[in-house]
C-alpha cells in the first residue's frame, strides 16, 4: 500500500478500477482487500457496508469530475476547445485500461444501490449535461460551434456518444473507435 495515501482513499481508488472494470456487483471487500493487502475488517471500519463504499465512490468521482471541468473552464476559453478536453476525460479510462467511466459501470447496477448512490448518478450525470449544455451555447454565440436545434437535446446526444463510445472501444478493445466516434462528434460541430 502506498504510504503516502490514506487508507480510506487507497481502498476507495482500488474500489473504482474494480468498478470500472467490474461494475458495482462484480465485487466484494475481500478483493478490495486482497488487492490493497488489508483484512476485510479494516474495509469495514472504514465504510461498514458496501452501500457507504458506494456512496462515498461516486461522491469522489463526482468532486473529481466537477474539478476536472472547472480545470477546463479556468484555462480553455475556446468551446470546441473545451469540448475536446471534455472528451479527454472520458478517454481517460479507456486508454490504460479499457475500463469505462464509473458512473455508466454504476448504472448497470442501478436497481441494487443505495438511494444515495442513485442520487449521486444522477448528479453526476446532470453536472455533465448542464456543463455541456452551457459550452454549447457558448459556442454557438461566440461562432466556435455550429448546430442546429436544441443544445439540451445535443447535450444528451454528445454524452450519450461518448459513454457509448467508451463501450464500443472496450468491447474491441481499440481506442481508435473512441476517436472516430469523438472526432466525429467535433466535426458535426464546425
Amino acid at each position: 500500500m502506498n504510504k503516502n495515501k490514506n487508507t480510506a482513499e487507497t481502498i476507495l481508488d482500488t474500489a473504482q478500477s474494480i468498478v470500472q472494470e467490474f461494475g458495482f456487483n462484480g465485487f466484494s471487500y475481500a478483493h478490495i482487500a486482497e488487492k490493497v493487502g488489508i483484512r476485510t475488517a479494516s474495509i469495514h471500519y472504514y465504510f461498514p457496508n458496501k452501500e457507504d463504499l458506494g456512496d462515498a465512490l461516486i461522491a469522489r468521482y463526482y468532486r473529481n469530475f466537477i474539478s476536472g471541468i472547472a480545470e477546463i473552464d479556468a484555462v480553455t476559453q475556446n468551446n470546441l476547445e473545451k469540448l475536446r478536453k471534455f472528451i479527454l476525460l472520458y478517454r481517460g479510462p479507456i486508454q490504460d485500461d479499457y475500463f469505462t467511466c464509473m458512473g455508466v459501470m454504476l448504472s448497470t447496477d442501478l436497481a441494487t444501490l443505495s438511494n444515495t448512490t442513485r442520487e449521486g448518478i444522477a448528479q453526476l450525470f446532470t453536472a455533465n449535461l448542464t456543463w455541456l449544455e452551457r459550452v454549447l451555447d457558448q459556442g454557438r454565440r461566440e461562432g466556435q460551434l455550429n448546430f442546429e436545434g436544441d443544445s439540451n437535446v445535443l447535450a444528451h446526444q454528445f454524452l450519450a456518444s461518448l459513454q457509448g463510445a467508451q463501450l464500443i472501444a472496450r468491447t474491441f478493445r481499440d481506442v481508435n473507435r473512441f476517436d472516430m466516434i469523438a472526432e466525429g462528434l467535433l466535426s458535426a460541430l464546425t
